[in-house]
């Protein structure tokens, strides 16, 4: 593969990360300050599907660029292109996904019109724009590339591989500033062995099992998060809050796993097809 198509592959992914981001930031702002009692976005059923959408655009977006970087410095790594091309499209249909639900929480809604209403709408419209241009730039920059299927036996584990490039490719672009030994180390890291004395715990050989750690772990996180708008009424609430939290993220990586896994080569894949 020509070092200026992988470029292009970079730079395209580059983008969609960026928009992830910009919406992320997009959809917690609309919650806060002069817009909380404006939106009317922020309350459910539009809620949940930005909550949701939010997630799963901003990891996939991660990983998705954390995979281009690595064909950038590891061409090896072209089995992976249509991995790239899969993650970029789930990253603009989560954006897109909210902003609809957005943009009917906004037709639907009988809020009067005001000042930081029409910001509010203005960067709707702006999402709108920067997703179009995504998709488009997407469209052009992989209709010449022949993609070859993925390898099917992918896990967690090589997801986590390709998410080290984020650290492994500037640690080796300042490896001349910084000491051997940490460098070293960095160079030389693989989930395989972070996970060699956590077998039981292993995403190589338990992907479900390190999902349910993984939802988990986000789940008392974000009821944590939760803590920074006030504290339970009492106890029970707050267990009450904290268990719906982290049963709704170990569900919500579960069925991610399920259905997107396969796809985004973070597990075996069930069809013969994929």
């Amino acid at each position: 593969m020509k070092e200026t198509m992988i470029r292009r592959v970079h730079r395209v992914t580059g983008l969609i990360t960026f928009s992830a981001i910009v919406f992320c930031l997009f959809f917690q702002l609309g919650k806060g300050g002069p817009f909380r009692d404006l939106n009317p976005f922020g309350v459910d059923p539009y809620d949940a599907v930005g909550s949701f959408a939010v997630q799963g655009a901003f990891l996939i977006g991660v990983l998705t660029y954390a995979r281009a970087l690595r064909l950038l410095d590891a061409p090896g790594q072209a089995t992976k292109l249509r991995l790239i091309l899969r993650g970029n499209a789930l990253v603009l249909f989560a954006i897109l996904a909210t902003l609809v639900a957005d943009a009917v929480a906004e037709v639907v809604s009988l809020l009067p019109s005001s000042y930081w209403g029409n910001v509010l709408l203005g960067g709707l419209g702006l999402m709108y724009l920067l997703t179009l241009v995504c998709a488009v730039t997407l469209v052009v920059v992989f209709r010449r590339i022949q993609t070859l299927a993925p390898p099917r036996d992918l896990t967690p584990a090589d997801g986590i591989d390709d998410l080290w490039t984020l650290v492994r490719v500037p640690v080796r672009r300042i490896s001349a500033v910084l000491p051997r030994a940490l460098v070293e180390r960095v160079e030389g890291f693989t989930s395989d062995g972070l996970f060699s004395r956590l077998q039981w715990l292993s995403p190589r050989t338990h992907p479900w099992r390190f999902a349910c750690a993984l939802g988990l772990l986000a789940g008392v996180g974000l009821a944590l998060a939760q803590l920074q708008e006030g504290f339970p009424p009492n106890l029970k609430v707050g267990l009450l809050v904290a268990a719906i939290f982290v049963a709704a993220e170990v569900g919500g990586t579960l069925l991610g796993l399920a259905v997107f896994g396969g796809y985004l080569g973070l597990r075996p894949c069930f069809s013969k097809n994929k």
